[in-house]
């Protein structure tokens, strides 16, 4: 099934987790990919993935909170690859804190990641959409973009506003046929969510393993996430098939919040 074939598609955070997932299974899908990410190294295996597939493939060290690099780097796409169809904004950063001991630092290298790296990669490929007659944004949020975590204020309010800003950009950008929709995730078996379970168990006097076993009793499912999970949704919120989805927050949450 190649319900990407002919399409161009950026995926930043793409060395790990669900920026990973989402960046092969696009490839199996048909689209050639340009993955951005600080993890030189990771993202490197990752591309060579995507090459076997027969894909092209640029990988791409960009930080995506510097609003030069990532103008830099879609002007680059777009000289390489063709131009721009699809942006999947997956890059993130998690930490685990009780907001009484929160830094000003903590809450800024949060932010700056999830909401103004969210902001500035749209930003840099609308006109370029808007150039190829339209396009599909999908921002990774998180089930925190709709509820209140523990030891996440700066998270919590980071994935609020990505959801916000997706409401807006589906309303303002849908007249130029792109469509902007959010994947609300809720505990994705990533290495993040591993780092997590292992400050949680920290915080909490608990061990590792009683932190997975109380967290999966809360979802309905039965079991975490997988990257996969989420680069299913992602896949078809990109194709055309998802031509009339706009503005939306998808949680692929197993039951664990249901709005």
């Amino acid at each position: 099934m190649e319900q990407l074939s002919g399409k161009v598609a950026i995926v930043t955070g793409a060395a790990q987790g669900i920026g990973r997932g989402v960046a092969i299974l696009f490839a199996r899908r048909g689209a050639d990919l340009a993955i951005w990410d600080l993890n030189t190294k990771d993202l490197a295996q990752v591309r060579d993935v995507i090459l076997k597939e027969r894909r092209r493939c640029l990988a791409m060290t960009v930080n995506v909170t510097d609003a030069d690099e990532v103008n830099q780097a879609v002007r680059s796409t777009v000289q390489e690859l063709g131009g721009v169809d699809i942006l999947v904004n997956c890059a993130g950063l998690h930490s685990t804190i009780l907001f009484k001991d929160m830094t000003e630092k903590d809450w800024d290298s949060v932010n700056d990641v999830n909401a103004k790296g969210t902001f500035l990669c749209c930003k840099a490929v609308v006109n370029e959409m808007i150039k190829r007659g339209g396009g599909r944004i999908i921002n990774i949020a998180s089930d925190a973009g709709k509820t209140g975590h523990l030891t996440e204020a700066h998270y919590v309010a980071s994935k609020h506003s990505v959801i916000g800003l997706t409401k807006v950009l589906a309303l303002e950008l849908a007249k130029d046929n792109l469509r902007v929709n959010a994947i609300c995730p809720g505990y994705a078996d990533t290495p993040m969510l591993r780092k997590i379970f292992s400050e949680l168990a920290q915080i909490q006097g608990k061990t590792q393993e009683d932190v997975v076993k109380e967290i999966i009793a809360t979802i309905p499912v039965g079991r975490l996430g997988t990257p996969e999970d989420i680069a299913k949704v992602a896949a078809f919120l990109a194709s055309d098939d998802a031509e009339y989805v706009n503005g939306q927050s998808i949680g692929v949450c197993g039951g664990l919040e249901m709005h």
